[in-house]
């Protein structure tokens, strides 16, 4: 059984790439935008911040012996799972396509200073 304090950086190495390859491919989109130098400016620094998050979380968790594997697998139109590789055997995680893609533009929107769900007032 996964803990909780793993568990929690297992879903953030999972948001923080979803988010890094998200940026990534709309990075490719803003040429037709008036103001594109800005948009890809500020997308450029946050793939630098996204890529060192990301890193540190992957540490931490190989700290307690664990790792999300790259890919994932389709389980069908609605959920995908992730493999945890830990000490001893791997874990499948589930995961429903609309929470993730939500807890992305969530995680979008905190590191655009935008008002998100999880801030605290």
């Amino acid at each position: 059984m996964i803990h909780q304090d793993p568990q929690i950086h297992i879903h953030n190495a999972i948001i923080l790439e979803l988010t890094l390859r998200t940026l990534e491919r709309d990075k490719k989109h803003m040429d037709s935008l008036k103001t594109n130098f800005a948009f890809k400016a500020w997308i450029d620094q946050e793939l630098k911040n996204l890529t060192r998050d990301l890193r540190d979380v992957s540490r931490t968790l190989g700290m307690h012996g664990m790792k999300v594997l790259e890919g994932i697998k389709e389980i069908d139109e609605y959920f995908v799972a992730y493999t945890i590789k830990t000490r001893g055997n791997d874990k499948e995680l589930r995961y429903s396509k609309v929470a993730l893609r939500n807890q992305v533009n969530e995680e979008v929107k905190k590191r655009l200073g935008l008002e998100y769900r999880g801030q605290q007032s």
